[in-house]
């Protein structure tokens, strides 16, 4: 193996894309978007240098944005080979890239990244393969684990043909054991390591996630309020229902409550999650409807969305975006969050330079649509409701792979990295832990910028 080049996820959480070059052949692991503040913007608007004609494959890890969302600009680079993912993956996949399109064709401050036609374009593109199937590609095989994150996610084993030495990019891994999905698949040799950080520096905190969603339901139960629960369309908003179905069948909180789902997306990634009941876990093989509950209501169109507004008594409303960053979620917060009887539930990661970090730190007042908006609402964090592995579970992932040499930390800030970084060295004797920055190439097997 030459060299790998880091596009993004190197010092932050999100754009995760990696160029791995041997000789004149290149796989880009993910190309997914930039979300939150700073230059983020920019990055996405930046066509990347590398020619998409001499790209051998693409290969994406999962169908969450920041891994998938800039796809369909590799089109505009002249790439015109497959992409490879599993099954579940490419469906999601499709779902999340029609639903960015849409959303930017309604933005009329900029000309959209890509169109619906676009989209289309590159998921015919897409080649499906299921887990620990074997694919060749170019100079390369490559192997898809179970990385137990959300449906379909994936960690790769990359093999050079001639050396055969083995790259395995982690991708997101899970939070095993998780509420929907199989565990996170044990990896047993690789060379090198592309391991994701975004909790690199914490302990997930024990939790009782059921008592803290109970008791954020009843007290709007008891005081007519509107819990808001901002979340990510993919897996976490089906963990919340599954949880919330739980909660109605044992009679902890009230049928007659209404829970709007305000999101087309994740009303079809739902769906999609359904289908692909061969990759839950063996708890949840046992329901036969895990996502269905009395009250619960499926709101598509903006009409139905804006009907929420009249429904004046005590209601959950579960709406994207997860980190408050645009979506319904950002009219619901405009209406509800002046109001004391309002209670926020934070589910998910919070980006830096996101609405949602700002209301998280404790933000007195927020900018909504250039209105400043008053929070007076109660906000209650949930950090154990995380689909990412904390920092034992990475330590106990890494672990296990033998023969590890070179461990590059991507997808998590600075200080998650750092300290995840020293952590390595101290725990497992690995002394070759590197923090690129965004698009460093280095040389594989020898440290330092190539």
């Amino acid at each position: 193996m030459k060299q790998i080049q880091f596009l993004g996820a190197a010092g932050e959480v999100t754009g995760s894309s990696y160029l791995l070059t041997i000789d004149n052949h290149s796989i880009l692991i993910d190309f997914g978007m930039f979300q939150g503040a700073g230059n983020f913007h920019q990055f996405n608007f930046t066509l990347p240098t590398f020619d998409g004609r001499n790209l051998t494959a693409v290969i994406l890890t999962h169908a969450h944005f920041d891994h998938c969302g800039r796809l369909p600009l590799l089109k505009k680079i002249g790439f015109n080979g497959k992409i490879y993912t599993t099954p579940a993956t490419k469906r999601i996949t499709k779902i999340a890239l029609l639903d960015s399109a849409t959303v930017m064709s309604e933005d009329k401050r900029e000309v959209p990244l890509y169109t619906g036609a676009d989209v289309e374009s590159i998921v015919s593109q897409i080649e499906t393969v299921e887990y620990d199937e074997m694919i060749h590609i170019g100079e390369f095989t490559a192997v898809f684990r179970n990385a137990g994150h959300i449906l379909g996610s994936a960690s790769i084993e990359i093999t050079d043909k001639t050396s055969q030495e083995t790259i395995v990019f982690s991708g997101d891994l899970g939070n095993s054991p998780e509420d929907l999905v199989q565990p996170t698949e044990i990896i047993t040799h690789a060379d090198i390591v592309v391991m994701e950080s975004t909790y690199g520096d914490s302990l997930h905190p024990a939790e009782e996630v059921l008592a803290v969603l109970q008791q954020e339901i009843n007290t709007v139960e008891s005081s007519s309020g509107t819990l808001l629960i901002p979340a990510f369309s993919i897996e976490r908003t089906q963990e919340i229902l599954h949880k919330i179905g739980h909660l109605k069948q044992s009679g902890k909180i009230m049928d007659a409550t209404p829970v709007f789902l305000d999101s087309p997306m994740a009303i079809e990634v739902t769906e999609i999650y359904k289908e692909f009941s061969n990759l839950y876990n063996l708890e949840m093989k046992k329901e036969s409807h895990p996502f269905d509950f009395p009250g619960l209501r499926l709101t598509r169109t903006v009409e139905e969305s804006k009907s929420i507004f009249l429904v004046n008594q005590a209601k959950v409303i579960i709406a994207g975006s997860g980190m408050m960053s645009g979506g319904r979620i950002i009219h619901h917060l405009k209406k509800y969050i002046p109001q004391s009887a309002t209670r926020v539930l934070v589910v998910g990661y919070q980006a830096i330079g996101t609405l949602g970090r700002e209301i998280v730190d404790g933000a007195k007042q927020i900018n909504i649509h250039s209105e400043n908006i008053p929070v007076h609402a109660t906000i209650t964090e949930l950090k154990s409701l995380s689909s990412h592995a904390d920092q034992a579970k990475l330590i106990t992932w890494l672990k296990q792979i033998q023969g590890v040499q070179t461990v590059y930390l991507v997808h998590g800030e600075n200080r998650q990295r750092e300290t995840l970084a020293e952590k390595i060295k101290a725990t497992l004797g690995i002394q070759n832990v590197i923090l690129p920055a965004k698009d460093q190439i280095y040389t594989l097997h020898t440290p330092g910028v190539y």
